[in-house]
């Protein structure tokens, strides 16, 4: 009892979610590994050109914050257990995209925190985006040179090769990414509307 109450005088929180939220991070997990699968490979480098980006950047723009690090956890948790949720001829989270890999979870965190509020405005959510992409570049661009520093070749050349190509694709999941949240949102603002006048009509 003593122990309990320091920590509730302490601000101390656990980390409790509701069964909505498990299906939300079970959602965006299983959303991943599904854009992971659509892989297009590019001779210039062995990162491939995946629609994960897009994943991660909407789960940041729909879960908490806690939340979207639970989702992208799940994905890698599953991934490192073997299950085939990685891209095809994917050398997991040691290989060449291992940076990439772990930084989803940075990403989707940062895009969550700096979006705000669910009902933050379209200029916000796609400011959070390319702020969470930018992180996702840098771990990647950071696992790339790592990688090859390792096996011998040219980290300038590797880094280069493995993150700039793949820009004018992420600005394109970017916007599909906010595109996305604000047709939903404004299909379920239609619906909440459409539902009370029925509620209405119907006293």
């Amino acid at each position: 009892m003593g122990i309990a109450r320091a920590r509730a005088d302490a601000g101390f929180r656990p980390f409790a979610i509701s069964l909505s939220s498990a299906f939300a991070i079970m959602g965006f997990a299983l959303l991943t590994a599904v854009a992971a699968q659509v892989r297009v490979a590019t001779p210039w480098t062995p990162v491939p050109a995946t629609l994960q980006l897009l994943a991660v950047v909407l789960a940041g723009l729909t879960l908490s914050p806690r939340a979207s690090v639970a989702a992208m956890g799940l994905y890698l948790a599953c991934g490192a257990a073997g299950l085939p949720v990685f891209s095809p001829q994917s050398t997991g989270l040691l290989g060449t995209t291992g940076g990439y890999l772990f930084g989803f979870i940075a990403a989707a965190w940062l895009v969550a925190v700096l979006r705000g509020p669910s009902n933050a405005s379209v200029l916000r959510q796609l400011a959070a985006a390319v702020c969470g992409t930018i992180v996702l570049f840098s771990f990647g661009a950071a696992g790339l040179y790592v990688w090859a520093r390792a096996s011998g070749l040219e980290p300038l050349a590797m880094v280069s090769g493995g993150t700039f190509p793949f820009v004018p694709k992420a600005a394109v999941e970017i916007g599909l990414a906010v595109s996305t949240v604000a047709a939903a949102r404004g299909l379920k603002a239609r619906w909440v509307t459409r539902s009370k006048r029925s509620a209405g009509h119907s006293l």
